[in-house]
Formats: C-alpha cells, structure tokens, sequence
C-alpha cells in the first residue's frame, strides 16, 4: 500500500518556460509530449496537428517545433506526464496544443489545468468537440466568432449563433469556437 508521503512526491505539476534552466524538462519530456499530441490529434474529426497529415513527417516536425518554442504545463505522475498543454504570446497566454495519456487521471489533469486557466484567466484558445464541451462544462467563456478573426489575424466565417466559426487549416475548412480570457494588448 503506497503511504500519502509518496503520492506526493509522485505527483508535479512543470511549469516549463523558455528559460535556459527550463530546457532540462523539455529535452527529459520531448518524445512523450510529443507522442502524446501526436496521438491526440491523429482523431479523424481533427485531422492532424496544424492541418498536417497525421503521422507525417511534417506533422512530427511542426509538433517539435511547438514543443520548442512554447510554454509548457504538464502534469507528472510516477515520473510520466499524464496531461499537457502548450501555449504560444499571442493576445496573452493562448493555448495551442493540449493532450493527455489516455487515463482517468491524465484527463483529471487536463480538466484542472483548464480550470485553472480559466480561474486565473491567463488563457485561450481555438477548440471543437469534446474539447468545446468540456471547457463549456468548467464555465469558460466564449470569444465571440465575430471577434476572433482580429485576435487570429486570419480569415474566418462566423456562424449564425454567434460562437462557432469555419477556418481553413492545412487547406481544409474546420468549424471552431475560441474559449477563454485574452488579454487586453
């Protein structure tokens, strides 16, 4: 029977910046990260990571890329990311990946740090699907449709409801909602 002491010495939360004292945990963690969005946007109702083919080259290489050059929050358990979130500056804090391992616990973690985003209103993002509902679920706001076009500095086609949006990613239109708090640049 684990004793209380070493749950919490198996559990963490990394907050991983662009500091050069950061890069440990980003090159120790790359490849699960990695592995973990790869997995979670091979969905076919997602299509790929950036509108890139699922398990392509590209897709891997834009999925490093972002694992570079973003800020990283994952959860840790037993010494695995059970949950993960990148986010890039654009607007504040905007959320750009996210993934979890597939368990019961990974998607608690995941829950937490949306809500935890949302409570501390430092984030945002573009998500559809059970993403959208979850987040619906944790009462984070919507960014009207008609709003979100200046904040992504692309084209999109809002949609009558006032919410949910079509743009093109890889060439191929998806319908979107942006949840969240942006900052006021």
């Amino acid at each position: 029977m684990k004793t209380f002491k070493s749950f919490i010495l198996n559990e963490r939360v990394l907050s991983i910046g662009l500091k050069d004292e950061h890069e440990i945990h980003r090159e120790v963690h790359r490849q699960e990260i990695h592995d973990m969005i790869q997995k979670a946007y091979s969905h076919p109702d997602i299509g790929g990571y950036g509108g890139l083919k699922s398990g392509s080259e590209e897709e891997s290489k834009a999925i490093h890329n972002d694992i570079s050059n973003s800020v990283i929050k994952a959860h840790k358990r037993d010494g695995k990311i059970s949950a993960v979130n990148l986010y890039k500056k654009s607007h504040g804090r905007k959320s750009i990946a996210s993934a979890t391992d597939g368990t019961e616990q990974g998607k608690k973690d995941w829950m937490k740090t949306k809500l935890e985003d949302h409570e501390q209103k430092r984030a945002w993002g573009e998500v559809s699907g059970k993403a959208e509902h979850l987040q619906k679920k944790l009462g984070v706001p919507v960014i009207p449709a008609n709003k979100v076009g200046k904040l992504l500095g692309k084209d999109v086609e809002p949609h009558q409801d006032g919410e949910h949006y079509d743009r093109k990613i890889g060439g191929e239109k998806h319908t979107k909602v942006a949840m969240g708090h942006v900052a006021k640049d």
